[in-house]
């Protein structure tokens, strides 16, 4: 019952196939009709003329053997009688008549016409065609019938060859059309599996692109689509991805100093301790609670720079440089390290505040990698800013990742020194915010320069 009560659903092509066919035998059809009929029409004109020629040929030959019978005498009784009697031979009915009434008839049967007329009418079953004149200057009236018996015939044989035209005609229309549309219909097929196949969560699969009709261009921007949504799964995964390392990382990283804030404190308040170690605990309190707020600020920051364009204008890159290198002298001399500025005037379209953080962090960076006799070098030139150390430097692998939150390339150095790993990242965030391009180059052992590029304009 329910199958039953199922509406039957055809698909496009199906659809398409039955209307144009329609369409087609409508058209072939009428027009062989039409043809038929109008072929018919005109063989009727043709015998209607050949009938009033014959029958203008015995009223000529009648008037005339009647000036002939009103010189020399005669009968014109016996006149029409040898006059039907000659032409019933021939296929044709005459009549004679006068004032109305019947004087000579060699119908089968009555006849019926007005005038002087011509008119179709059945004589014993048989198509006729009546034609009715004056003759005589109007002292009779001729009527003659000719059959046109053939006439019904040839329609009856055009119908018959028209409906067996119109039968081949439809049947190899139907058949090149349904294999045309078939084939055209192909790729919209191949599509409709493509996206079902999507549909159940197979991304890989592709339409199928052949030709260089409407129905490729089509696919190739299905294609062009769908390679667009895989990049951005791709992104959006790994996106998620490094959310999910941060988070991680966060985890791992606030782990630690959390652990050691909570162990001191539970000495301090549950264990009764001497005045130094109470002064050690503190300190150690104190040294980790800096580092957690340092982690906070950086992360704060980020986000500001994340959710906020910096306000920008005309920053000296010079001033910058030099400035991060004379507040790292001091630090520098102590670890045996020296920082040097070197550059020409430089100014480019940025945020002094965030400028100035992103090259004291690159160059602390720098300074931290260097051992005892190290050098760290900041110097600007036309658009472009660099700082350049003679330290430990990185692998390939490492320069790939140093710019990820919380990833540090040693990091027995990075807790030493109470850093999490979010200073580059922090350092990327700024240049990304000012258009700028940052490339790291480096080898083990002989050091590492960081240069950006500005290409910011007001």
């Amino acid at each position: 019952m329910k199958n039953a009560d199922k509406k039957i659903k055809l698909r496009f092509w199906q659809k398409a196939y039955l209307l144009t066919l329609a369409l087609f035998l409508l058209c072939i059809n009428g027009g062989i009709l039409s043809l038929t009929v109008y072929t018919h029409g005109e063989n009727v004109k043709a015998a209607e003329e050949a009938a009033k020629a014959q029958q203008y040929y015995v009223a000529v030959s009648f008037e005339r053997d009647m000036e002939y019978l009103a010189e020399n005498g005669g009968s014109a009784a016996l006149l029409m009688e040898a006059f039907g009697a000659h032409y019933k031979d021939k296929g044709l009915f005459i009549a004679f008549e006068k004032d109305g009434e019947i004087l000579y008839s060699d119908f089968p049967e009555a006849y019926e016409i007005e005038g002087n007329s011509l008119r179709h009418a059945d004589l014993t079953g048989k198509r006729h065609i009546l034609i009715s004149s004056e003759v005589c200057g109007g002292d009779y009236r001729l009527v003659v019938a000719k059959n046109v018996e053939s006439l019904d015939e040839a329609f009856r044989s055009l119908m018959v060859t028209y409906l067996l035209t119109a039968l081949g005609v439809s049947l190899f229309l139907a058949v090149c059309l349904y294999f045309v549309l078939r084939r055209l219909s192909k790729p919209l097929d191949s599509l409709r599996k493509t996206t079902q196949a999507i549909g159940n969560g197979n991304f890989s699969v592709t339409a199928e692109e052949r030709g260089n009709d409407e129905f490729t261009r089509l696919a190739e921007s299905f294609n062009a689509m769908l390679e667009t949504i895989n990049r951005q799964m791709a992104d959006l995964e790994d996106q998620a991805e490094k959310k999910q390392m941060l988070v991680d990382d966060m985890a791992h990283e606030l782990r630690t100093p959390l652990t050691s804030i909570y162990g001191y404190a539970e000495i301090l308040e549950k264990t009764a301790v001497t005045e130094e170690q109470r002064v050690t605990a503190s300190r150690y309190i104190m040294s980790q609670a800096k580092r957690l707020q340092k982690i906070s600020q950086i992360l704060l920051d980020e986000a500001f720079i994340r959710g906020n364009p910096p306000e920008m204008g005309e920053v000296a890159l010079h001033k910058v440089l030099a400035d991060a290198a004379e507040k790292l002298e001091e630090p520098g001399r102590r670890r045996g390290v020296t920082l040097t500025f070197r550059g020409e005037g430089c100014t480019v379209w940025g945020n002094e505040t965030l400028l100035s953080m992103m090259f004291y962090n690159l160059a602390e960076n720098a300074l931290k990698a260097c051992s005892d006799g190290g050098q760290v070098v900041l110097s600007c030139r036309g658009n472009t800013a660099t700082v350049k150390d003679n330290g430990k430097g990185m692998t390939a692998e490492q320069m790939a990742r140093v710019t990820e939150p919380f990833y540090r390339t040693d990091k027995s150095r990075s807790r030493a020194d109470g850093g999490a790993g979010l200073g580059l990242a922090l350092c990327k965030r700024i240049a990304d915010a000012h258009g700028a391009e940052m490339k790291f180059s480096s080898r083990l052992g002989e050091g590492t320069e960081v240069s950006l590029t500005f290409t910011t304009r007001q």
